[in-house]
């Protein structure tokens, strides 16, 4: 039977020391460890899908509830608030006019993608007060806040799951040091030829 001292060598294994019982229980916590933070990204992968799914159909939900709240009405532009040069993110603040259910007159101040002058005619959303509205949510903007939803998910638990990884590997590389220590001090005094005072 070889034992580990080396090829050719008979007898019984020799008893492990303590660097040999902290190695190995370090190696069992690195391992359980791995497994841990393996389970942690595929419960991360759900979350994030279910994250962004759920956004996503409450977003949509609430466009279809404010579609039968909001009605789209014709509006004349009567001033134009913003000039062309002060652009934001393409949004322009106007000033329209437009007919009310009620059939009153109204005006008030707006903002609104895209490039208009005054009397060019554009769509408004109205409340069911007359009042201006923004437009119902799209799907568009569901697949957006889907899709924050999903990515801030991910960015989160991924945070988690490092630092979770860095601290168990962390805490496994000390157990390993000390092992390491353990079996230095038991043969650097042969090594060296120094005797232990």
């Amino acid at each position: 039977m070889r034992t580990a001292d080396g090829p050719g060598r008979t007898g019984p294994r020799p008893a492990p020391g303590a660097a040999d019982r902290l190695r190995r229980t370090a190696a069992r916590w690195e391992d359980a460890l791995s497994v841990g933070l393996g389970l942690l990204v595929a419960i991360g992968l759900l979350l994030t899908w279910l994250a962004g799914s759920a956004a996503h159909g409450t977003v949509l939900e609430r466009g279809a509830t404010e579609a039968t709240e909001r009605t789209p009405v014709p509006a004349v532009v009567t001033e134009r608030a913003t000039a062309v040069g002060d652009l934001q993110s393409g949004q322009q603040a106007l000033t329209v006019a437009w007919t009310a259910p009620d059939g009153s007159e109204r005006t008030a101040g707006t903002s609104v993608p895209g490039l208009y002058d005054v009397g060019d005619r554009i769509t408004v959303w109205t409340g069911p007060d007359g009042a201006l509205t923004t437009p119902p949510a799209t799907a568009a903007d569901a697949l957006t806040v889907g899709f924050a939803a999903g990515f801030m998910t991910v960015v989160l638990w991924g945070l988690l799951v490092l630092a979770a990884g860095w601290l168990g590997f962390r805490w496994t590389a000390r157990r390993f040091a000390h092992a390491w220590e353990l079996d230095w001090a038991a043969v650097e005094p042969h090594w060296s030829g120094r005797r232990r005072a």
